[in-house]
């Protein structure tokens, strides 16, 4: 091209120029303006999902203590002791009520369905071989059953055996293997008889016995107050940010077992703050396969966590899911020298 042309070209292309460079910080503005409208229309359609108790604010940047949950109310998360049944069968009632009155959240309670009128219903422990036999009770106007995970007969699935209102059943099998298994209400539709809380764990343990340690079971769950499909509190043991309330005080040094299982219909991803875990999957196993601080729990999957704090003071224990957190799923651990746990007990 000669220079006479190129000249002209840059004559014509100049005032283009010029004009991108005066309107391009208008241009920027409008854009960011336009996005921010887009960020805040996301918002405002959610807004119901926001965590409705301020979850992060009240509870992750403050030290814990006691806020808004009543102690009496906490799920104990203490399962029962290890230990044989004196005559080889171990014996249980559970006693099926509806709409039973059941805070999800400080201040927000719904109508459950429930297993002895907790949320979820009690840990039940056996020891392999042993004979479990379980009575259930229905008190509620729907027909409904009782499905154990593990090894047992047909008869004893809780899939056919639908147990009318006022009716009653015994489930009798052998417990085994050893591990954690849930049990729910299999009754149709299943997900809106787990879902309004009739759900929990099974721990059997293995006939040579496990490593005397603190113990914990948490199970983690989910409430969708307006049935749109999508959770609006997530919970540790059917009550969310009840150990934030309530921390959960152990002792550095202390080994610890937490039996934790999934029952929603979601991922779950336990993590401990300031330490790691031995991982058994299911608790089927004498052997750990890994050592982490944060595993995927897919919907009913289990597993045993082994620990201990090495050093005093306060941790979060979370799903790595943060919108799961946020809305309920976290809580802490209050880890004291032995010498103070002693001092305060003798006052």
């Amino acid at each position: 091209m000669s220079t006479k042309r190129i000249f002209l070209v840059g004559l014509i292309l100049l005032p283009v120029a010029a004009g991108t460079l005066l309107f391009a910080p208008g241009r920027r503005a409008a854009d960011r303006n336009a996005a921010a409208g887009r960020a805040q229309a996301v918002a405002d359609a959610h807004a119901r999902h926001l965590p409705p108790t301020k979850g992060s604010g009240l509870y992750q940047y403050s030290p814990p203590g006691g806020r808004r949950f009543d102690p009496s109310r906490v799920y104990d998360p203490a399962p029962p002791p290890p230990g044989r049944a004196p005559n080889g069968i171990r014996e249980y009632t559970l006693v099926i009520e509806e709409d039973v009155p059941h805070e999800v959240a400080p201040g927000v309670a719904v109508p459950a369905w429930t297993f002895n009128r907790t949320v979820p219903g009690p840990v039940l422990r056996a020891t392999e071989g042993e004979t479990l036999r379980i009575t259930l009770v229905n008190k509620g106007t729907l027909p409904h059953t009782i499905h154990f995970h593990g090894i047992h007969p047909a008869t004893m699935d809780g899939v056919f055996e639908l147990v009318p209102p006022g009716g009653q059943f015994i489930y009798e099998f052998v417990a085994r293997p050893f591990g954690i298994m849930p049990y729910h209400c299999h009754s149709m539709p299943t997900s809106q008889h787990i879902h309004n809380g009739l759900y929990g764990m099974v721990i059997i343990d293995p006939k040579e016995g496990r490593k005397p340690m603190r113990e914990l079971a948490f199970v983690m769950s989910a409430f969708d107050l307006d049935r749109d499909g999508e959770a609006d509190f997530y919970a540790w043991n059917g009550r969310a940010f009840q150990y934030a309330d309530n921390p959960i005080e152990l002792v550095r040094g202390e080994p610890v077992r937490l039996y934790v299982m999934n029952i929603f219909e979601e991922a779950m991803v336990p993590h401990l703050h300031g330490t790691l875990y031995r991982l058994y999957p299911s608790g089927t196993s004498l052997t750990p396969s890994e050592y982490t601080d944060v595993k995927t729990l897919n919907i009913a999957e289990r597993a045993m966590l082994e620990f201990q704090y090495d050093f005093p003071g306060d941790y979060m224990f979370q799903c790595h899911v943060t919108e799961h957190m946020e809305q309920g799923l976290m809580g802490w651990f209050r880890v004291k020298d032995k010498a103070d746990v002693a001092r305060h007990a003798a006052h």
